[in-house]
């Protein structure tokens, strides 16, 4: 079977020795990137964990931008090279998409905060009725610090899904404004793309 492009993320970090591992999760909370990820996304993690966590934090092609990125920072160069050559990401690439990551705000994406909301907005109770995978989701939200732990709590007490959808986005999102339901969008983009390409996402 094909490996994705989590599998050869994980695969450069278990190349890592465990002092480099910690070197590479240091520098990525440490990182000027955007948005940031915070120290508890790392912490305690193995390899598989925070390969997880780049792909559904700044989604496919950026993870491998900026995996290569910081093991060309901590000296870990062959491994770098490895990742170019099985995922076809040259360093020029990754140079350049990770400026992008820097000064894009909540993501690479080219969706505009106003397409987003208004996905969002048009089609909230069909994401309420579909609601699935939603400690995820929630999980991307507050590291992109759209949620606070507060409402994260809050929203993970309830019972089902569907609760938990509806309350995210009739609550904490409706507050944030445009900049919460984009981020929305564009996790489920990432997490969901079948079920939002179903909706008419683009």
């Amino acid at each position: 079977m094909e490996k994705t492009t989590r599998d050869h993320i994980c695969d450069s970090l278990e190349d890592l020795d465990d002092g480099q591992f910690k070197r590479f999760a240091d520098k990525l909370v440490d990182s000027k990137l955007e948005p940031r990820t915070r120290r508890k996304a790392v912490d305690g993690k193995d390899r598989g964990d925070v390969a997880t966590h780049l792909i559904n934090f700044y989604t496919e092609k950026p993870a491998v931008d900026i995996t290569i990125k910081i093991l060309q920072a901590i000296d870990c160069n062959k491994v770098a090279k490895d990742l170019e050559g099985s995922t076809g990401i040259s360093t020029s690439a990754a140079n350049a998409a990770c400026a992008n990551v820097s000064t894009s705000g909540n993501s690479t994406q080219a969706t505009t905060p106003a397409t987003g909301a208004a996905f969002i907005d048009a089609k909230w109770a069909e994401l309420v009725q579909r609601a699935s995978g939603m400690e995820s989701i929630l999980d991307s939200l507050l590291m992109k610090n759209i949620l606070t732990d507060e409402q994260y709590n809050n929203i993970m007490s309830e019972k089902t899904q569907q609760k938990m959808m509806r309350e995210l986005i009739r609550g904490p999102l409706k507050a944030a404004g445009n900049t919460g339901k984009n981020a929305l969008y564009e996790v489920l983009m990432v997490q969901q793309s079948c079920m939002m390409k179903d909706l008419g996402a683009q």
